[in-house]
């Protein structure tokens, strides 16, 4: 049935459209029965009927009418849904039962279709919590995710790549890590995401020195002329992805087996071998302890074995900001200073070069993180960071000098002398937000002080980017609201340049286990 969408002035917390008694007679529907709406994009929703609308209409919530992408006067099509198969399998999950692989492939291709709404995925990734799942269940999830998009045969193998849980700002280390990597001949495919709470994502400042969206074929051409890439994961690979985070946001969750099936659904489309995962840990990231690191590891490591993927994993500090810039082109210049300098914030370094060099200890080079050293400080992983940036459609004379953050900017200055005992990484992003990052490149903060310094009194602690007045106002009023810093007499040392806090396995077990299997 064509319907006129008129938009409902509802406030609701699940999809409702109202229609009138002679459009659901016709259609054949009742009260809660359940309709699938059908323009530019579909979405399940359940019936409420009322002679308060006009025949050959359907109103619907605002947000509802997003998800079908139409406005106010737009045609669309209204049918039947009758209830999936599937629910029957999520209703299954939450009274305890353990789903079969058949069961998880019903529910991940309902989804995709638009046969579940909303609150029916919710109760479903909300059942499928680490209490009430094992590790085969998670698996099955992850396979079925990765078939809903694209997947690549690079013709090589082993297959590198390294993913962050994240939590922590200015961790702008995949350029260096895929270039030292890839200058040694390895083969690292990094898809990489854009911000969804923070204040940049990789792909956020990668965008603003080249081409971040890579199809299939350029992307499998790139990796194929210089070893990696540092792309953005798009919706090409295990797209239900987006669906299942855009279902969950409104409630803030985020369980971990699907959060696990989620990260891995794209190593399994982009036939990944080896993966390294990079685990911060501290305030405000998802990992507050080190029992929680190790937990999360062991889930990772066990669900790799059952994927056929090695995974290491590395727990990392992530107390405060990793560098000093905050921002896409404040990350970016800082990105690129480190490999023109050979140099840079030794946290930037350490980082880059610990995480590379365990994945060349991962291919079989000893001693990695020396290697690294060697490739970073020798400028090979700057000629081999401009050969990427050539092969993603950029200047292969790109120079940090290029950038320029904000026309706007404003000092943030110490209001007594004594040692920043801590940095609040959210109230930074929170400023950094404010000023504009991520949709405006130039906006950001650059930190003139971490951890530790001492400073005096009217010193600079941070400076705030914007392009334009405005939002710098906004941003400095947000400063104002918060303690993004925290100045004390009393000493308190740095935060250690060693960002690297723990491997796992370690290297001394890995070494080990390679030992015996040659023997």
């Amino acid at each position: 049935m064509r319907l006129i969408a008129l938009d409902s002035d509802m406030t609701v917390s699940e999809p409702i459209v109202l229609m009138n008694s002679d459009d659901c007679l016709k259609l054949g529907v009742g009260p809660t029965d359940r309709v699938r709406i059908s323009a530019g994009g579909t979405a399940v929703s359940t019936v409420v009927i009322s002679d308060s609308v006009e025949k050959g209409t359907v109103r619907m919530p605002s947000a509802f009418m997003g998800k079908c992408s139409v406005v106010v006067g737009d045609e669309v099509d209204v049918a039947f849904s009758p209830q999936p198969e599937s629910i029957r399998s999520i209703r299954k999950k939450i009274n305890g039962g353990k789903l079969e692989r058949e069961e998880i492939n019903s529910i991940v291709s309902d989804i995709m279709a638009g046969d579940l709404s909303d609150k029916e995925i919710i109760a479903f990734v909300s059942s499928f919590n680490v209490n009430n799942s094992d590790l085969t269940e998670v698996a099955y999830l992850t396979r079925a995710m990765a078939s809903t998009g694209e997947t690549v045969d690079f013709g090589v193998r082993p297959v590198f790549d390294f993913h962050s849980l994240g939590g922590v700002p200015g961790n702008k280390i995949t350029p260096i890590v895929v270039s030292i990597v890839a200058s040694e001949g390895l083969t690292i495919p990094k898809l990489s995401s854009r911000a969804v709470s923070s204040a940049c994502g990789t792909s956020d400042f990668v965008d603003t020195f080249c081409d971040v969206e890579l199809n299939t074929e350029t992307l499998k051409r790139a990796v194929s002329a210089v070893s990696g890439v540092f792309a953005c994961g798009n919706e090409d690979y295990a797209p239900i992805g987006s669906k299942i985070i855009k279902a969950e946001r409104p409630m803030g969750i985020d369980p971990r087996p699907t959060m696990m099936a989620s990260i891995m659904s794209k190593k399994v489309a982009l036939g990944t071998t080896h993966l390294l995962m990079d685990i911060p840990m501290g305030d405000g990231t998802k990992v507050p302890d080190m029992a929680t690191a190790q937990s999360f590891s062991n889930d990772m490591i066990g669900l790799g074995t059952i994927l056929g993927i090695h995974v290491e994993c590395a727990v990392s500090r992530g107390e405060e900001p990793i560098g000093r810039a905050i921002g896409p082109i404040l990350e970016a210049k800082e990105c690129i200073e480190a490999l023109e300098n050979r140099s840079g914030d030794p946290t930037v370094v350490d980082k880059a070069c610990g995480f590379a060099g365990i994945i060349l200890e991962m291919s079989g080079i000893k001693d990695g993180k020396t290697r690294a050293l060697e490739i970073f400080r020798s400028g090979k992983a700057h000629e081999k960071f401009l050969e990427i940036v050539e092969a993603q459609g950029g200047s292969r004379t790109l120079a940090s000098d290029d950038l320029a953050p904000g026309a706007f900017s404003k000092d943030v200055h110490a209001k007594r002398t004594g040692y920043v005992q801590e940095i609040d990484n959210a109230s930074l992003v929170a400023i950094a937000k404010g000023a504009g990052a991520p949709t405006d490149l130039g906006a950001g903060v650059y930190l003139l002080h971490k951890k530790g310094d001492k400073v005096k009194e009217g010193d600079v602690l941070f400076r705030i980017y914007a392009e334009s007045q405005g939002k710098l106002d906004r941003a400095l009023a947000s400063a104002r609201s918060r303690r993004p810093m925290k100045v004390l007499d009393s000493y308190i040392s740095p935060v250690p340049d060693d960002v690297i806090v723990s491997r796992i396995p370690s290297k001394e077990m890995l070494d080990l286990i390679r030992l015996r299997v040659k023997g």
